[in-house]
């Protein structure tokens, strides 16, 4: 059960995850004061300041690496956590973790994203996990500053700029990309014909050469 706290809080249940098991000490003992607690259906809670009067919000926060992407589990937690508020104030945290005899972590995180469907929503990737307590917190403080009404992030915008062997694509090639295709699916089928490709070069130039062995190399499209 959920505890009523105005601190950042994590699961007790990470403990008992081999991925997740150093989290709990690179969090009680950072300069955010989280307090351990029973979530149910999440991994982490962070209370949202809002004004007085109005109900309180929560981010909600579940953490996934590789090994969990096209289990039974993964998709049950990620349906959970989407209907907790109709996908509102939620964020997937993505540990980008090499496995032994495993996919590679960029193609279990493309995987993950593209099997969200209707669940759309975040996802924060994260190379290692004591990158997450300051990652949530720059997320949280992102939702909480925002005007208007409160939308979810793009996941083109979330997970494009990492789909390219060497640096991280720019924000130009990003926008490109995403307003030529009508979601990732239509980016998927762009970069197995050659026409499609033919285009990527002349759009992205020097960056294109990034951009299509990602696709080639690190994701291979059923």
């Amino acid at each position: 059960m959920e505890k009523t706290s105005h601190n950042p809080l994590i699961c007790y249940s990470l403990r008992k995850r081999p991925d997740w098991v150093s989290f709990a000490s690179a969090a009680l003992h950072g300069s955010i004061r989280w307090k351990e607690a029973r979530l149910d259906t999440h991994d982490a809670a962070l209370p949202i300041p809002g004004p007085v009067g109005q109900s309180r919000r929560i981010l909600r926060a579940i953490f996934l690496s590789p090994s969990d992407v096209g289990t039974d589990d993964c998709q049950n937690r990620i349906q959970r956590l989407f209907h907790l508020n109709g996908g509102q104030d939620v964020v997937i945290v993505f540990l980008l973790k090499q496995e032994e005899d495993k996919v590679s972590p960029m193609s279990a995180f493309m995987t993950l994203q593209l099997s969200l469907g209707e669940f759309e929503m975040p996802v924060i990737p994260v190379n290692s996990v004591q990158m997450v307590p300051n990652s949530l917190m720059a997320f949280h403080r992102q939702i909480s500053t925002s005007s208007g009404p409160r939308r979810m992030a793009s996941p083109a915008q979330t997970l494009l700029p990492y789909c390219s062997y060497g640096p991280r694509l720019s924000e130009h090639a990003v926008n490109v990309l995403t307003d030529i295709t009508s979601d990732m699916r239509d980016l998927l089928d762009m970069m197995t014909i050659p026409d499609g490709r033919t285009k990527i070069i002349d759009l992205l130039e020097d960056e294109s050469e990034g951009a299509i062995s990602f696709w080639e190399k690190e994701y291979m499209v059923d």
